[in-house]
């Protein structure tokens, strides 16, 4: 997959370098325009013929004529030069733009076929004069200057364009125009893989619009370029084509307006904020049904506007709704900065205005707004797609966050449901174990005074003591606070004053004493501690009638002293070697035996606190542990 990724991150390299050589290069493409004059006559009746329009006063005008939406008809008279040097080519082609102007006749006094000659988006691409994805008619080209004609009828917007070249200069023009075309088509698909692969990688529902939105302004574009009039006009009939790319325009519209309000309700805007966006999408709906009722340009022009109304809408209300320090207080963490979503609705209204003024033919328009609504799509696909890509690092980092705070959860969950087993096995234990000394000593206090009755007393008292002493013990080391104080001990003497401890048992234990002091440096309590429950393990739970066997050895090859306690098992059995060391274990044989089940966890935790180890070491007949202690 990795793979995969840097392939495509390499040819979306090459792509688009190769669009920006494109665009470079069509900067500096020139063709020689045979057209002096231009002007134009707006026949609101829509019944004048040619010889009525000769008649006529006409309007000069310059570059792109922009007459908004009319239902007039517009005549264009065109002064062509002179043609006065020889060796030329001896006709001229009329090059119309855009290509959605819906009829365009033309008249030339020289043309005496009494053919009618029409070109626009509701004729045929295949009865073109001349093959081109513009608009086209071929004239003849002659030695005095001379006028010619065109009738205009749209639905759509009045925004034309007109030249008249050479067949050479045409085919530099179309060469220019078409490798423009694939840049532009190109840039739009490769951040069309872009947002998809992102989908793929999120599966959210927002990046699913806006892949859906990234292909409509694709469909657009190529619809605005004429690859559709170009590839279907064999199998669909025009009127159907232009019928459709009407339907596409508003289409567009409406998804766009939709995906905006997607996008900015993450920010949770208020609800008059909400209804000025519903308002839009509502106004989307209303154009839908003036198509349906056939008023076709009427549609188009609300469309238009609502494109310039709804951009400028997102910019205010981006500008009123978006605050960064409310954005980062709430859960998601998605959210794009406001600087980002201003500029990025800033940017969008500076390119649909240009195009949506003279669309409207409040201004002159200009080769730039011919094609604005491409320069939108493929802006705003650029834009967004950025914004998107922001978004979508923020998701992978949100993504891990979550991740990480999911598991510290299950760990906390999980720490503090062994902390309640735990819990609940002390108090089990402890109501278990202190039960039976203190009926010990009530009966006592009701006894006899007797010096075997305090002995009882006393042996409970302790049992009480040694029990609590476990449990704090336990907890101070479960919470990391058991203190080490590191000094020089004798192990020798501490052995016998532990044994010494244990007056009542002596003649049960058999200390083989090395024949040398064996001294260390460890914390003398926590030995005293580790020894004392080791004792205490084999004295109760070994075989009475048989001797706890306590030795030492100090081992020079591994420089440790190991003292280890042997017994013959009892009626509690072997121990677990899996678990004895366990917090709470106790074998099955071993729980009608007083005990707390801490003494070997405080054994292994201790004598890990102290740099030492201690291991269960069995043989044949013994159980042996064995405690070993840095030399």
């Amino acid at each position: 997959m990795q793979f995969l990724r840097g392939k495509l991150l390499s040819l979306i390299k090459a792509i688009v370098l190769l669009a920006a050589i494109a665009l470079f290069n069509f900067s500096f493409a020139s063709s020689v325009d045979h057209i002096s004059d231009r002007a134009y006559w707006m026949d609101t009746s829509g019944l004048a013929g040619i010889s009525q329009a000769q008649d006529q006063s006409f309007t000069p005008y310059q570059g792109v004529l922009s007459k908004g939406y009319t239902d007039a008809a517009i005549w264009v008279k065109l002064t062509i030069k002179a043609h006065t040097t020889s060796g030329h080519a001896d006709k001229l082609v009329l090059r119309i733009r855009p290509i959605y102007l819906d009829e365009i006749q033309l008249f030339d006094p020289l043309d005496t076929s009494n053919t009618v000659r029409k070109s626009g988006d509701q004729t045929n691409y295949l009865s073109a004069e001349y093959e081109s994805l513009t608009h086209t008619f071929v004239i003849p080209m002659v030695t005095q200057e001379r006028n010619v004609y065109l009738r205009l009828k749209a639905t759509s917007t009045v925004l034309m364009t007109v030249e008249a070249l050479t067949p050479d200069d045409m085919l530099k023009a179309e060469h220019h125009m078409l490798v423009t075309y694939f840049a532009v088509m190109s840039l739009i698909t490769v951040f069309l893989v872009m947002v998809f692969f992102n989908w793929l990688n999120h599966r959210e529902s927002l990046y699913a619009v806006f892949v859906v939105r990234h292909l409509i302004y694709l469909i657009f574009t190529a619809a605005f370029f004429g690859f559709g009039r170009l590839f279907l006009s064999e199998w669909i009939d025009p009127f159907w084509l232009d019928r459709s790319y009407n339907w596409l325009v508003i289409g567009a519209t409406a998804f766009s307006i939709w995906f905006e309000y997607l996008f900015l309700s993450e920010y949770r805007p208020p609800l008059w904020a909400k209804r000025c966006m519903q308002t839009l999408l509502g106004t989307s709906a209303i154009i839908a049904v003036l198509m349906m009722l056939g008023m076709t340009r009427s549609a188009l022009k609300i469309n238009m506007t609502l494109n310039g109304l709804s951009i400028f809408s997102l910019l205010v209300l981006s500008v009123a709704i978006i605050k960064d320090q409310d954005a980062e207080s709430l859960t998601t963490n998605l959210l794009i900065k406001k600087r980002y979503v201003v500029g990025y609705y800033f940017a969008l209204n500076l390119i649909l205005w240009a195009s949506v003024l003279p669309a409207l033919g409040v201004i002159r328009g200009d080769e730039f707004a011919l094609n604005a609504l491409i320069s939108y799509s493929l802006s705003s696909g650029i834009l967004m797609t950025v914004l998107m890509q922001i978004r979508s690092n923020q998701l992978k980092q949100n993504n891990l966050q979550f991740s990480k705070d999911l598991l510290l959860s299950k760990q906390q969950v999980e720490l503090e449901k062994i902390k309640r087993e735990e819990q609940s096995q002390l108090l089990a234990m402890l109501m278990h174990e202190i039960k039976n000394p203190l009926s010990v000593i009530d009966l006592a206090q009701h006894a006899d005074t007797s010096q075997e009755t305090k002995n009882y007393v006393t042996r409970n008292v302790n049992t009480i003591k040694d029990i609590l002493d476990r449990c704090l013990s336990a907890d101070r080391i479960s919470n990391g606070k058991l203190d080490i104080l590191r000094e020089s001990v004798n192990l020798n003497r501490l052995v016998e004053e532990v044994l010494a401890d244990q007056p009542d048992d002596m003649h049960r234990l058999e200390w083989h004493e090395p024949s040398m002091a064996m001294v260390v440096v460890t914390d003398a309590q926590c030995v005293r501690i580790v020894l004392n429950n080791l004792i205490a393990n084999a004295l109760r739970y070994g075989e009475p009638t048989q001797p706890v066997i306590v030795s030492m050895n100090g081992i020079q090859d591994s420089a440790q002293v190991c003292i280890s306690v042997s017994n013959k098992p009892g009626i509690s059995g072997w121990p677990d070697p899996n678990k004895l060391f366990q917090k709470y274990y106790r074998s099955t044989g071993a729980k009608s035996i007083s005990g707390t089940g801490l003494g070997l966890f405080l054994v292994n935790s201790i004598s890990i606190a102290i740099g030492a180890t201690c291991r269960y070491a069995p043989d044949d007949k013994h159980i042996r542990f064995e405690l070993c202690l840095p030399h």
